[in-house]
């Protein structure tokens, strides 16, 4: 399984978009309880849950890995995990998934700058006083030296999405033929 960090706007989701359509990967849909954006649609997006039932969810284990992030739950369902499956999740998720799945996850963190991240934010109509909390909470959340390990790590700034699919796709089918 691939496993995707990056902080918000980083190019994470659009690159995974990449690797679903050029390489056939299969979304692991995670689930949250925090409302929809505009245009998300439940079971694509996310799991959109209300906390209540993220709750029982998570007291009856079927949950493999859960965080809570900016007052809302975040994770994976053990129903969801697939192979030949990519997964966005923030550092505590993936370290969670690569405690339990230490040899079959391949790690990639999305980097950017934080002037291109804000920039992005504002284009895509995110309200200000957010993305300003977005980039104060992340820059911390997000350092490299919050994961256990990193397979590969991709400098997002403006190139060509596609390329980067292409580079995670070889790197992670290396990672698999010396398992």
């Amino acid at each position: 399984m691939i496993i995707i960090v990056g902080a918000s706007a980083s190019g994470k989701t659009e690159i995974t978009k990449v690797l679903i359509k050029n390489y056939n990967y299969h979304k692991c849909v995670t689930t949250t309880t925090r409302l929809p954006r505009v245009g998300e649609v439940d079971g694509k997006d996310y799991h959109f849950l209300d906390q209540d039932t993220f709750i029982n969810k998570l007291n009856n284990s079927e949950f493999v890995e859960h965080v809570k992030y900016r007052d809302n739950y975040y994770g994976t369902q053990r129903k969801d995990i697939t192979n030949n499956a990519v997964v966005i999740l923030e550092p505590n998720g993936a370290n969670e998934l690569l405690r339990k799945l230490p040899n079959d996850i391949f790690l990639v963190l999305v980097e950017s700058t934080r002037q291109k991240r804000k920039s992005r934010m504002i284009l895509r109509g995110d309200d200000i006083e957010e993305v300003n909390k977005r980039l104060a909470s992340d820059d911390e959340l997000f350092s490299k030296d919050k994961l256990l390990k990193i397979d590969l790590l991709i400098q997002n700034d403006g190139q060509i999405l596609e390329e980067f699919a292409t580079l995670i796709h070889t790197k992670y089918l290396n990672f698999l033929n010396k398992k």
